[in-house]
């Protein structure tokens, strides 16, 4: 396992807390499960190794693409939006930038109600 500096992820865990705090004013329930994304940046062959490995880590999707002239890679699971669980994935991303020396650049999802993603279709 990595060693994360704690300092980092105190700072992550604030930008996380921001993010869900905005999630549920827009009427986000965090319980429900949705797909998540999680980027990062770096070399193609540090990128590729870590695509071999995202079952390892909880991953389900791993694609791989060169982006505004970088090289990014975006990662798929499901999970709820609860403060616990986004704060475990932040730990975990963070330990996955310092293992295959890549840079993380953040997650994303959509909030979501019981019927899915908030639309103008599905209001909060």
């Amino acid at each position: 396992m990595s060693q994360i500096d704690p300092a980092h992820l105190a700072e992550e865990w604030e930008v996380d807390d921001e993010i869900l705090q905005n999630m549920a004013a827009g009427g986000d329930l965090s319980h429900v499960v949705r797909e998540i994304n999680v980027q990062y940046v770096g070399a193609v062959a540090d990128l590729n190794k870590l695509k071999n490995d995202a079952a390892k880590w909880g991953f389900h999707s791993a694609v791989v693409a060169k982006e505004e002239g970088q090289w990014e890679i975006e990662l798929q699971t499901r999970l709820d939006t609860r403060r616990e669980t986004i704060h475990e994935l932040t730990r975990k991303s963070l330990e996955i930038e310092s293992e295959y020396d890549i840079d993380h650049d953040g997650w994303g999802c959509f909030a979501c109600n019981e019927n899915g993603p908030i639309s103008d279709e599905n209001p909060a």
